[in-house]
């Protein structure tokens, strides 16, 4: 009997061609039976499209990635299982979330017990402090807090920015790019296969969610809660590859580096959550302050806004990388600052822009009123 086994670059490549035929290939079937079911998601108060979009895309997406990911990783990765299994966990919650809307208290235990499932099995946990404030090497409890903290964060975040066309996927595009060449170049190499399977699976996906076509779709909750934790657990190996010496490049502010890459997510959740807090709202309640509503008030597409915010992405990324020497806290005050800057300045346009439309409008009511 042979065996066949592929190692380095082309595993990558396997994972990238086998992601990638699994998800379109399921694809336009979901959308028929989502069709067929009447599962399609329908408009609503905080939902931005005007007509039935067919939802459940994450099934693909899961799919593509899974397939791809465990036909090349054999041998490139201890625990490997105990990601997908993890990851199992969170598609059945988001899929369950998808057709019957699950509570946020549902929700976030499924995404603790996925994140416990890591720390405890795999060993991939935040171990160290980078040497911020001095603090290298963290205790063991503090350790598994962190990671349930920040792997149930990024999830959440990743959840909310789901709100236009592609900006989700786009998300996701760039951080397994980054993360994927990073793992590659450092020759961890099984990391590098789930990058790329991930990688894949969404490049195919965008293509469907930005038209505007019959086969158009969403990727839902069962693609967001997925993606998110596969991120965070991108994040957590990228700092310990750091933290341990062992990239191919020795970065002085992996942490801030790695918020850099999922700036978007964890930006936007941010000002969210304090805009809620200070006018006295739930943290859990959907509203449309996110940046990319913002966007959306300026008129432009949801093309447009998804472009406009992966360049931005982009341009952080290179920036972080850019001014990495600088340390820990200053490169994470310096992208916070620029971040809330233009999100300021973006706030008072729409602001402008909303208020000259009212004036507008009332300008021929004014106008009746006085000729009376």
């Amino acid at each position: 009997m042979y065996e066949i086994t592929v190692k380095g670059l082309p595993s990558i490549l396997i994972a990238l061609i086998g992601a990638a035929f699994i998800t379109w290939y399921f694809i336009p079937r979901v959308i028929k039976i989502v069709n067929e079911r009447k599962l399609s998601d329908r408009p609503g108060r905080h939902k931005i499209h005007k007509r039935d979009i067919p939802t459940l895309g994450g099934i693909a997406i899961f799919g593509g990635f899974v397939f791809g990911y465990l036909l090349a990783v054999d041998g490139h990765i201890d625990g490997g299982t105990y990601v997908v299994a993890a990851a199992l966990i969170l598609f059945f919650t988001g899929l369950k979330d998808d057709l019957i809307n699950l509570s946020p208290v549902k929700k976030i235990t499924a995404e603790v017990v996925a994140a416990l499932l890591i720390a405890f099995f795999t060993g991939l946990r935040f171990t160290s402090f980078h040497g911020l404030g001095g603090i290298e090497t963290i205790p063991v409890w503090l350790s598994y807090f962190i990671t349930v903290f920040l792997v149930v964060l990024i999830i959440n975040a990743v959840n909310l920015i789901d709100g236009i066309d592609g900006l989700a996927a786009s998300v996701g595009i760039i951080g397994s790019t980054v993360f994927g060449a990073w793992f590659s170049l450092s020759g961890d190499f099984g990391y590098a296969i789930m990058a790329g399977a991930l990688l894949a699976s969404l490049c195919v996906f965008i293509y469907y969610n930005v038209s505007q076509g019959p086969l158009k779709i969403f990727m839902g909750d069962s693609g967001s809660l997925v993606l998110g934790f596969i991120l965070a657990v991108f994040a957590i190996r990228f700092n310990e590859i750091n933290a341990a010496g062992e990239g191919f490049r020795v970065l002085q502010s992996s942490p801030s580096v790695s918020i850099a890459i999922l700036i978007v997510p964890l930006f936007d959740t941010l000002r969210v959550i304090v805009l809620r807090l200070y006018h006295g709202q739930s943290v859990f309640r959907a509203d449309n302050r996110h940046t990319h509503h913002l966007l959306l008030r300026m008129g432009l597409t949801h093309l447009q806004a998804t472009l406009i915010i992966a360049t931005f992405n982009i341009f952080i990324i290179a920036l972080a990388f850019l001014l990495d020497p600088v340390g820990i806290f200053w490169l994470a005050l310096i992208i916070l600052s620029i971040c809330t800057l233009l999100v300021f300045v973006l706030d008072r346009l729409v602001m402008r822009k909303e208020r000259r439309t009212a004036q507008v409008k009332a300008a021929p009511v004014t106008a009746v009123a006085e000729s009376l």
